[in-house]
């Protein structure tokens, strides 16, 4: 658990418990039933006085109530609890009887269940708060219901973050691929602010408006067609120009083993660099090996056959750098003109992430969260109608490029 001072801690504690009453009201109107277990357990007695079967016993005399390991094994304290229960400890036969006050660092409830899906809750005194939902299983997709949405949720009564990840399932008209996948997340953590969809990850410093943009594709052993990793990485200043990109691609041997690196670097400040790198590490300038581009080029249409995204984002970068390339092909330095690089892709995965959150907002049982959701929507959108106005504000940049 997170070191809190005390009066953090105190804070922390009577924020938790309040969410949890406002949460407990909500989940009341949804005609459904939960049980509660208190977790995260303190009691000095239980660890000194107490054997382990004679604990195991204790639990289960409350099951499920009560989760009394962490008290057993340890003598920390767990700071100020969310609630204390006394519980009364009868050995078998009778000799022994014992009130003991225990206190609990987590509140669950579980087995929240409604008629297509479970939720689960999680309150701990260091001020985070955990929901989840699942869909039960069983549901099957029709034409009626063609998607399931799961989804797991956290975030901090000290702070402004949250964590969002959501799972979506839906059926496709492919013939050969009935069910489609989708994976989001939208987290705060620090005034960075990561949106992910599927491979695509856009890190956002909110103080800057600077933006990392990194895809990764890894190398499939079971892909008889593709025998590459690509790595993409992007820096985009805040008025959506790009400052700094690169593409990294790996070949592999059948055993996994690196056979060869191909590196496209595009800059405003040092413009194009291409390089091809063998597995016994000398270098060839691509720019002047039209028969290595031509094959870097032929590699890297297996990762982007696919109509995604991500796919759409390396091949405009690749196109763009390597345009330059052959209309610069006798300049010492070949420069990178940063308009030719679309952004349509990248806005699209980033307006995707927010729609399905925005979606699922309006069940979720947390008027906390939802306030962080909606402020965090609010500085997001502020910050875009600045960019319009404000073209050079990228002078501090927490985000770095591997």
């Amino acid at each position: 658990m997170e070191n809190l001072d005390n009066k953090n801690q105190l804070i922390a504690v009577k924020k938790v418990l309040e969410e949890l009453k406002k949460a407990e009201k909500i989940v009341k109107s949804w005609n459904t039933s939960w049980y509660e277990q208190l977790l995260n357990a303190h009691c000095l007695p239980l660890h000194y006085e107490f054997g382990e079967a004679n604990v195991w016993e204790l639990e289960r005399k409350y099951a499920p109530r009560y989760k009394l390991a962490n008290a057993f094994y340890s003598e920390d304290s767990i700071g100020i609890p969310l609630t204390k229960e006394t519980l009364v400890y009868k050995s078998l036969y009778g000799e022994k009887s014992e009130s003991l006050e225990v206190e609990f660092g987590r509140i669950d409830w579980m087995d929240m269940r409604t008629h297509k899906s479970t939720r689960h809750f999680s309150f701990y005194n260091n001020g985070i708060i955990e929901f989840s939902k699942t869909v039960n299983t069983g549901k099957r997709l029709t034409l009626k219901n063609p998607q399931k949405i799961y989804y797991n949720t956290s975030f901090n009564v000290l702070s402004d973050d949250f964590d969002i990840t959501i799972n979506l399932e839906q059926l496709t008209d492919a013939f050969m691929k009935k069910h489609k996948y989708d994976d989001f997340q939208l987290k705060l953590n620090n005034n960075i602010l990561i949106e992910k969809f599927n491979d695509i990850e856009i890190m956002r410093d909110l103080s800057t408006g600077l933006r990392l943009i990194r895809i990764i594709k890894k190398y499939d052993k079971n892909s008889i067609q593709n025998n590459t990793s690509v790595v993409f990485e992007a820096i985009l200043n805040p008025n959506d120009s790009l400052e700094h990109g690169k593409i990294v691609m790996e070949t592999h041997k059948g055993n996994g083993k690196i056979n060869g690196t191909y590196r496209f670097d595009a800059s405003r400040k040092n413009g194009i660099q291409a390089n091809f790198y063998s597995r016994k590490g000398k270098k060839v300038d691509l720019t002047k090996n039209q028969s290595l581009l031509k094959n870097a080029n032929e590699l890297l249409l297996p990762n982007i056959s696919e109509q995604k995204f991500s796919n759409n984002i390396v091949q405009n970068f690749a196109n763009s750098t390597q345009v330059a390339i052959l209309k610069n092909l006798n300049e010492k330095t070949i420069k990178f003109d940063s308009s030719d690089f679309n952004m349509e892709a990248i806005k699209k995965a980033e307006k995707q992430v927010i729609e399905i959150v925005k979606n699922i907002k309006g069940e979720l049982p947390l008027p906390g969260l939802i306030e962080r959701i909606d402020k965090c929507l609010k500085l997001i959108n502020k910050k875009q109608n600045q960019q319009i106005d404000d073209k050079n504000n990228c002078n501090v940049l927490k985000l770095h490029m591997n």
